[in-house]
């Protein structure tokens, strides 16, 4: 028994599933229910964000991929071509692609919109001006809405790496 590949195992499983799990939840239930909530949801994500949910999700996400990585590396004795032309290589390949595309779009796309959204929020309610006011809040509105796209972006791509990672080892 490879101590090592067990502990990389652990972390990529645990860490995977969080990362997975939290983001179709968030895609499919908190997102649209706090939409539908309307201002009284901007207390539940501000929850969110003082609970270092955007800390969180990218630490995970990134012990996710790096664990990965080195578990590809050694399944496939040091990126040996003939591995990744294989089936279980090729399947493991394309979930691991969905999963750098999934932190590409959180870190890159959504994680930024969010933050902009609390400073916007914070600013609008610090001016009296209700033409500045409503200018913030169309900000705001354009922002949740590339965030919502993105959210379900990445949970689709999430599925993606979580269905190959499943069935990768019974089609090689």
């Amino acid at each position: 028994m490879d101590l090592v590949v067990v502990i990389l195992r652990l972390i990529h499983i645990v860490c995977g599933v969080f990362w997975a799990g939290t983001l179709m939840f968030v895609a499919i239930f908190l997102e649209p229910s706090v939409r539908a909530a309307g201002p009284n949801g901007a207390s539940v994500m501000k929850g969110l964000l003082d609970r270092g949910y955007l800390t969180v999700m990218p630490v995970v996400a990134g012990l996710t991929i790096l664990s990965g990585i080195d578990l590809m590396r050694r399944a496939s004795g040091g990126f040996a071509g003939a591995w990744f032309a294989s089936r279980l290589g090729l399947t493991l390949t394309i979930g691991a692609v969905a999963a750098l595309i999934a932190f590409i779009i959180g870190v890159g796309v959504m994680r930024p919109a969010v933050l902009r959204v609390g400073r916007l929020l914070g600013a609008a309610n610090d001016v009296s001006d209700a033409s500045t006011k409503e200018s913030y809040m169309k900000q705001v509105a354009a922002l949740r809405r590339r965030t919502m796209l993105a959210g379900r972006w990445v949970a689709a791509f999430l599925a993606v790496s979580v269905v190959t990672m499943a069935v990768a080892r019974y089609l090689g």
